[in-house]
């Protein structure tokens, strides 16, 4: 499974001795056949051997899909500059649009965009006797664990002495509930999982959430009706809409923020010009980004200053400069180089309103 380490690597690769060709590639076995997909990876390498790819980076991956690729997942990320020696194969289980790219860094925006949408989610599935919790990244059950409390017993005969055993029965729940909420904010900061979809009928969940701590409340996004003891993939399914939703409306609002600073002059700036500005002068906290938006451009050599118009020389350093095809993808690897969130919105009328591009600035 990729991991953070990964998308850090492919976004500090700068290639001086050869291109480096990205290839993503929709594959998804249940809903496209093997002649499909083949018939897709020949159209776009053909592609990408007309924008200048290397005959052994194509070959490259020929022989991947050939002896190697096993058909899982729904999707893959491919990575490849033989000129330096350099491959990473990457099996997703979450749906990627195929493209291809030939460029001197590799072409990580869709990456940055899976990271977005499908990163760490937690989904804690609640009952009066405990819970039992799932963690997935980029669409794989990543983790799963789960905590037992007293057993609670369902008494039917009425009268007082029924009261009394509710009451215990209560008791005893609310303690199982308490003990739950408290093992599974340990276990989640341990895991580094910030969001979180709570499952379970109402009264459960409400009396969870009353025994959890400040922290474990913050991270949930949202709840669900499931039952406990549904599997994994069923949990993931459901969760997913849930997080996806809030996630969406969190970004939307951001965004509304970020225009009105920067209409005021605040910490904000929108447009593809004013936020090259500010990310050279290292003033950006998070990027809103449209998958869509790429523009050419030119980076220097020196100082990877990124630039819109075409000058002669770098205009902050002096330095050489050199086409890009797409300078938002070099901005996504400034970003993630640098450790800066980068939100990407896709179908966001408001974003597309305002360039494609937002940031929220340090100040």
């Amino acid at each position: 499974m990729m991991q953070e380490q990964d998308l850090h690597e492919l976004a500090e690769l700068v290639s001086e001795d050869g291109p480096v060709l990205s290839l993503y590639l929709h594959i998804d076995p249940q809903r496209r056949s093997a002649d499909e997909t083949k018939l897709s990876l020949r159209r776009l390498l053909a592609q990408a051997t007309e924008q200048g790819a290397s005959q052994a980076d194509v070959e490259h991956i020929e022989r991947f899909f050939e002896h190697e690729y096993d058909r899982q997942g729904r999707a893959v990320a491919l990575f490849s500059c033989q000129a330096r020696k350099f491959w990473r194969g990457y099996t997703l289980l979450v749906p990627v649009q195929s493209n291809y790219y030939v460029g001197r860094r590799p072409y990580i925006k869709p990456l940055s965009d899976l990271w977005d949408n499908y990163g760490r989610v937690g989904v804690i599935l609640v009952d009066r006797e405990g819970a039992r919790l799932f963690i997935y990244h980029l669409g794989a059950l990543e983790d799963s664990a789960g905590t037992l409390g007293e057993d609670v017993k369902h008494h039917k005969q009425g009268g007082w002495a029924a009261q009394k055993l509710q009451r215990h029965e209560d008791q005893e729940a609310r303690h199982n509930l308490k003990e739950a909420a408290a093992w599974a904010d340990e276990y989640l900061n341990l895991h580094h999982v910030e969001r979180l979809v709570l499952a379970g009928t109402p009264e459960n969940l409400a009396e969870f959430r009353s025994q959890s701590s400040r922290s474990l409340d913050a991270k949930v996004v949202g709840q669900t009706s499931l039952d406990t003891n549904a599997s994994p993939a069923e949990a993931w399914e459901r969760a997913f809409e849930v997080a996806q939703a809030a996630q969406r409306q969190d970004e939307e609002d951001q965004l509304e923020q970020v225009i009105t600073a920067a209409h005021k002059g605040g910490a904000g700036a929108f447009g593809l010009a004013d936020t090259l500005t500010v990310l050279q002068e290292g003033r950006i906290h998070q990027l809103l980004v449209s998958p869509d938006l790429q523009a050419p451009g030119q980076q220097c050599t020196n100082c990877r200053a990124v630039i819109l118009d075409a000058p002669p020389v770098c205009p902050y350093c002096g330095g050489k400069l050199v086409a890009s095809a797409d300078v938002v993808n070099l901005v996504m690897h400034t970003a993630i180089d640098a450790g800066l969130k980068v939100s990407v919105l896709d179908n966001s009328p408001r974003l597309a309103e305002i360039g494609g591009i937002a940031a929220v600035l340090r100040y």
